[in-house]
């Protein structure tokens, strides 16, 4: 019988066939996961170099923004004389032009912009010139293709949008973009072409101080001129009576509607409550929902209390709880932007307003080491037979007797014949009025200094402040509303006489006092009585927030702020837009010609005017000192710094690359980080009073 042939052979080319098909496909998963490998190791690698790009960038541009608040501080100081005054240095400028920050260019168009980095920097003396290299950031595109749009260089909308109508952030044709300040090992510097051999600016030999490892550009604007929109504007209905907002007394009584938003338009009170209501939502308690917010008498009357509290720093948002919220802060320029939006206010408010602002509350005027203003609430102290008697005597050296005040001066143990001068830090209410009023003789200052606590307190009894010198002893009078005024021997008020018999909203209201039997203090044009506004203050917060540099040349901040306020105590009505509008132009071509040194200018400022109601009378023309006085000021520069910082190199075939015309525009970008840097610095200390720095994600 035949056997079967035999099978095995076969079925070991078949188990042979398998294994290598196993083999193979453990070589394939072998070769995907050695792909993979490589794979996210180059990715790891692409993004550990962006990462440290992105790194390099953003110390780069911290590092620029100390390069520019250093160039601000080194103008303050190159600009002034300095003095050492109660163990801080002290810079007194030289010129009446160095109170404010030079500016390199003059555009009309862009008046928040006061300066950019921009090659051949003609900036005048003591300005510091920015560095810049002639490589423009927008024009300029860079060998990578990288560049800022004039829209990305405005996307914080402080200069003028080319279009009214729409949106878009293209600012008007006159601004011209940042060019490029080139940084190398060595610091910045200003580079005029690429160099060669070992001293290239694209030679990486580590001997190399010139080799540039980035750039960055930068725009400056006057912030400080803006208005704070934490603080500034009040709802609709306005808080009751009318002459609430018309005595100002704080940047919150700024009438946002004088801010025009087209050629005809202006902003709106709809977009104002819901800003307020926003801002204010647990202090105001408003009616509705964000953002169809509506505004009670009950509502208008708790926001007039708030912004009316003397000492309250508007830079610290309110604490009250209502319906599980509470007030709220613009942080950042973004959140401002991102809310007027939400709210559809037009975009072109927002080059009026700002959210940063800080003032050091001292005075600048002569050279008395003074730390703080003197409060105006303090008036409420001198009252007959006071409560506080010893806090009266420090703070205006008066002492009760039986019917009369006797003035011993705050560390006097008898009647004084002379107002001491003042010796430290601090000085009294009668030491002021002389100091600041060069030193007249004392029958004038007690007169004055009684004729301001019968304007503030509500009583119809002439203050008497008996004085040494007789005998019989000497006496100085008040000046009160009655005609046949108690005591007896008072003087009576003269024709046309305004006694306000209520506290003073803000030291403007001082030009209502009499320093003689009849003639008021000046508050209309520059005089020797001036200096009294830089003394005194109604809200005593340090550092405050919500104040105005008075050398704005924003003319829609100024008008904004006059806007309302009311040319006399028995007006029913404000200053109106058209009139606070031509006001604002006349005081910026008189702050352009020469800046305002401190608030005592104001009055200086309030001869600038000519129309009607600044014409009619002192008390009109005073209305100038009442709207301003108390919230502005000059020794604070407040600037929004908004710096581009780009990472890269100049590759080795830079000079002949894309830019063959200008080689430095051949840069390769590799990271680049924004930055807006708000910050505020005592131009009298050189001290920086607060700062934030703002991401910019864009």
């Amino acid at each position: 019988m035949n056997r079967p042939p035999n099978h095995r052979p076969h079925l070991l080319h078949r188990q042979d066939g398998i294994a290598l098909v196993i083999v193979l496909g453990f070589v394939v998963l072998l070769c995907l996961l050695v792909v993979a490998f490589f794979s996210r190791t180059t990715t790891d690698r692409q993004l550990a170099g962006a990462s440290f790009n992105q790194m390099e960038a953003d110390t780069l541009a911290r590092g620029a923004l100390n390069i520019i608040v250093a160039d601000f501080k080194q103008e303050i100081a190159s600009g002034s004389t300095s003095s050492i005054v109660a163990g801080v240095t002290r810079y007194t400028p030289t010129l009446a032009a160095n109170v404010v920050p030079q500016r390199n260019g003059t555009q009309a168009t862009t008046p928040n912009l006061i300066r950019r980095s921009v090659s051949s920097d003609s900036i005048s003396p003591p300005g510091v010139g920015s560095r810049a290299s002639a490589v423009n950031s927008t024009t300029d595109v860079s060998a990578n293709g990288r560049f800022i749009s004039l829209a990305r260089w405005n996307s914080h909308y402080l200069i003028q949008k080319s279009n009214l109508t729409n949106d878009a952030s293209d600012p008007v044709a006159s601004f011209v973009a940042p060019d490029w300040v080139l940084l190398s090992r060595n610091g910045s510097s200003v580079q005029v072409n690429l160099g060669s051999g070992v001293t290239a600016l694209n030679n990486r030999a580590v001997t190399n101080a010139n080799y540039v490892i980035g750039r960055y550009a930068f725009a400056v604007y006057d912030e400080g001129g803006l208005l704070d929109i934490n603080v500034a504007g009040f709802p609709s209905p306005a808080p009751a009576p009318a002459s609430i907002p018309g005595r100002k007394g704080t940047i919150a009584f700024a009438d946002l509607t004088a801010l025009p938003t087209t050629a005809s338009g202006f902003v709106t009170n709809t977009a104002i409550n819901r800003i307020v209501a926003w801002r204010n939502y647990a202090t105001v308690q408003p009616s509705g929902t964000f953002p169809g917010f509506t505004f009670t008498a009950t509502a208008s009357s708790n926001f007039a209390a708030y912004f009316l509290d003397t000492a309250r720093n508007f830079g610290v948002v309110g604490t009250t709880v209502s319906g599980g919220r509470t007030d709220q802060a613009f942080i950042t320029r973004a959140q401002l932007i991102q809310l007027r939006s939400d709210i559809a206010a037009s975009v072109n408010m927002l080059q009026y307003v700002a959210t940063f602002s800080r003032e050091t509350n001292r005075p600048t005027w002569g050279p008395a080491p003074l730390t703080s203003r003197f409060p105006l609430a303090k008036l409420g102290q001198v009252v007959p037979n006071p409560g506080n008697a010893a806090a009266v005597k420090v703070d205006f050296g008066l002492v009760w007797n039986s019917d009369h005040w006797e003035y011993w001066g705050s560390s006097g143990t008898a009647e004084q014949s002379a107002i001491p001068a003042i010796t430290g830090a601090s000085a009294d209410f009668f030491q002021l009025l002389s100091y600041g009023r060069s030193n007249p003789p004392i029958a004038e200052t007690l007169t004055l200094g009684a004729s301001l606590i019968d304007q503030y307190d509500t009583d119809d009894t002439t203050t008497v402040i008996e004085y040494a010198g007789g005998p019989p002893p000497s006496r100085a009078y008040g000046m009160e509303s009655l005609a046949g005024p108690t005591p007896s021997p008072a003087p009576s008020p003269p024709p046309g006489a305004v006694i306000l018999n209520r506290p003073f909203r803000n030291v403007g209201e001082f030009g209502y006092a009499y320093k003689t039997t009849t003639t008021t203090l000046d508050f209309k044009s520059n005089n020797a009585d001036a200096p009294l506004l830089d003394l005194f203050t109604y809200n005593t917060a340090t550092p405050r927030s919500g104040i105005v540099n008075l050398n704005t040349r924003s003319n829609s901040v100024l008008a904004a702020i006059i806007k309302g306020a009311v040319p006399t105590e028995a007006s029913s009505s404000g200053i109106t837009n058209a009139q606070a509008t031509s006001a604002a132009a006349s005081i910026i071509s008189a702050t352009t010609a020469l800046p305002a040194m401190g608030r005592q200018d104001v009055a200086r400022l309030g001869s600038a005017p000519t129309i009607t109601p600044f014409t009619s009378n002192e008390e009109s023309r005073e209305s100038i000192a009442r709207a301003l006085g108390e919230v502005g000021q000059t020794r604070t520069w407040g600037l929004l710094i908004d710096i581009i910082a780009q990472s890269g190199r100049y590759p080795p075939n830079a000079g002949s690359g894309p830019n063959v015309a200008n080689p430095l525009a051949n840069f390769v970008v590799e990271g680049e980080k924004r930055y807006w840097l708000h910050i505020a610095i005592d131009r009298f200390t050189g001290e920086v009073i607060d700062q934030q720095l703002e991401a910019v994600y864009e």
